[in-house]
């Protein structure tokens, strides 16, 4: 997934074939108001927030598709100044494009992160948190600083939960999760600062 901004209301984002084939949708029942397309757009928004500091928020969207036969396709992200009419990816292409115009590749299985990320826009949040953690977590835990946002990165496969319900409730009331932590992993380990690498959880429990 490739995001670029036009200009300070406008961005246009190329999405691959393999990018549909990694969320499990099917571009000939391509259909906005199934979870995988709909976060597909929330995972676009998010990457155009943090890469281009391009945020939605209120506003009313125009989005607009193009077919680009050998990438997929190319959505134009417009935030209208005046009431306008929100037409859903979906509608679109299907008034749009001949299914011939777009080729499909075999689906592919869905590929499961095993990466967890959450963000903070408040360090006192992420203090309390790694308080309540220390005693039901043992594992690998990575913060990075981008602008004001503090960025926390757990490894599935590198830790230990003592009870995971527990664990995933304490997470989503101090922090937010990040849907795409592939991307956001490689996105802050090029332009973030690593703050704590590894144990992180444990050295602002303990220090802060």
């Amino acid at each position: 997934m490739k995001i670029e901004k036009i200009n300070e209301n406008k961005i246009k984002v190329t999405i691959s074939f393999n990018d549909l084939e990694e969320r499990n949708i099917d571009l000939n029942s391509l259909n906005y108001n199934s979870p995988e397309t709909q976060e597909l757009f929330w995972d676009m928004m998010e990457q155009a927030e943090m890469q281009l500091g391009f945020t939605a928020s209120d506003a009313q969207l125009c989005i607009e598709a193009v077919a680009d036969a050998d990438e997929g396709f190319i959505i134009l992200i417009t935030k209208m100044d005046e009431e306008n009419e929100f037409e859903s990816i979906h509608k679109y292409i299907k008034n749009r494009f001949r299914r011939a115009d777009l080729r499909v590749k075999k689906k592919a299985k869905r590929v499961c992160s095993t990466l967890v990320m959450y963000s903070f826009d408040d360090f006192e949040n992420l203090c309390v948190l790694s308080k309540r953690l220390s005693d039901i977590y043992s594992g690998e835990s990575t913060l990075y600083k981008f602008k004001d946002t503090y960025y926390l990165l757990l490894t599935r496969s590198l830790w230990s939960v003592d009870n995971l319900s527990a664990f995933d409730l304490i997470l989503n009331e101090y922090g937010r999760k990040i849907k795409n932590s592939n991307f956001y992993e490689g996105y802050l380990n090029e332009y973030a600062v690593k703050v704590i690498e590894g144990t992180a959880i444990e050295t602002i429990a303990n220090y802060f």
